[in-house]
Order: structure tokens, then C-alpha cells, then sequence
């Protein structure tokens, strides 16, 4: 009886710790708030595909696990992306790559973000990562930058050491806004003269029509 006093919380909502959970650690009311999309649509020709809208609750949801450091929350996006990525058979790609951040960023935030959600599942796929790609330029953030600012921003701020010769990578990354950071990324691994490109994301600010 201790036993069970003790894991309590075990079947409550991850994230408002108030309702049991129904899929993906998340509470039904949570769920609710969740603005499931779908999208697809290309990024330099290349297949990207977007799971949720970037409404508030997903802000919400992404900004306590990125900037407050709730770690936790890391099993609610595995589980989406997991699902997702068998629901729609792309886990036969050769890599994964995780967007990288910087150096200083990742000292600041204390743990790589977007890496943390792939580990929830990349040992139920044949997928590993691809490692050499590096972010060798200390950026501004984004969301601070005009439009022309950003592209210019992310300018040569990447650098990959490899050959993709016949390989299938699938970019990975939280939120796609202005898509420059995805640009900048594909431009420096196709000079490695991957087999396929495809790009996923968690979540979109804005809803691309099919």
C-alpha cells in the first residue's frame, strides 16, 4: 500500500500533473489543446512533414521543456514522433539527424533538447545518428531577427565531415518557422551527396496547405 501511495503520480498527466493520461503521458484536456495538422509541403525540394500547429499549448509545451528545463516532457514528444514516424513508415532511413545548437547554447540549457527526444526512440528504429554535423558559428536567436536577418544569420554557420554516398538522412528538429536553419542544414549535407533528404518536425507556426 506504501508501494502505491508512493507512484501515484505515475499515471498522471505529465505535463498539468491534474487528470490521468490518455496517450502520450498527456491527459485528455491536454490533449484537447493539442492542434494535430498533419502538413506536408517541401523544403528545397525536399520532403518536409509537420505534426502539430505551433499554437499556444504546444509554445507552452515546447518552452517548459526547453527553457525551464522539464526533462521530463521529453517521453511526450518521443511518443509523437515515434508514432508517427511508424504510422507513416519512415523509419528507414540510414541517419537521423538532430539539429544541432551550439556550443554556448548547450552549455546554458544544460542538455541537448532535440537529442533527448530522439533517444526516447531511436533504439525501436534501424536508424542512427548522423554525428558530423556541427554548428561552428555562435548564431543570435532567431526569433529576434527580421526576416532577411535570419537567412543571413545562419550563413555558412554549419560545417559536416563525411560522405552520405547512397545514404537516407532524416532531418529532425522541434518547431520549422522561416525554415532558414533547415535550408542552411540541407545545403551543407548535400555536398555529401546524400541518396534522400526528408524533414520532420514537431510543430509549424504557421498551417502549410498540403
Amino acid at each position: 500500500m506504501i508501494g502505491d501511495f508512493l507512484f501515484l503520480d505515475d499515471n498522471l498527466c505529465l505535463f498539468c500533473k491534474d487528470e490521468e493520461k490518455e496517450k502520450f503521458s498527456l491527459c485528455k484536456t491536454c490533449l484537447s489543446k493539442l492542434d494535430y495538422v498533419d502538413n506536408e509541403f517541401e523544403i528545397l525540394n525536399y520532403k518536409a512533414r509537420v505534426l502539430y500547429f505551433y499554437n499556444p499549448f504546444m509554445a507552452h509545451l515546447i518552452g517548459d521543456f526547453k527553457f525551464n528545463r522539464n526533462t521530463s516532457l521529453y517521453k511526450i514528444f518521443g511518443q509523437m514522433i515515434y508514432d508517427y514516424i511508424k504510422e507513416k513508415s519512415m523509419d528507414d532511413f540510414d541517419y537521423i539527424l538532430t539539429t544541432p545548437s551550439s556550443k554556448s547554447v548547450l552549455i546554458n540549457r544544460g542538455f541537448d533538447h532535440i537529442k533527448l527526444i530522439c533517444d526516447y526512440f531511436i533504439d525501436e528504429t534501424y536508424m542512427k545518428y548522423l554525428e558530423n554535423l556541427k554548428k561552428i558559428k555562435n548564431t543570435k536567436a532567431q526569433h529576434k531577427l527580421s526576416r532577411e536577418e535570419r537567412a543571413k544569420n545562419l550563413k555558412n554557420s554549419f560545417e559536416f565531415d563525411g560522405d552520405l554516398t547512397g545514404k537516407k538522412v532524416l532531418i529532425f528538429d522541434d518547431i520549422i518557422t522561416s525554415s532558414n536553419t533547415m535550408k542552411e542544414i540541407i545545403r551543407t549535407i548535400e555536398k555529401a551527396n546524400p541518396k534522400n533528404i526528408e524533414i520532420l518536425a514537431l510543430a509549424s507556426s504557421h498551417k502549410v496547405k498540403k
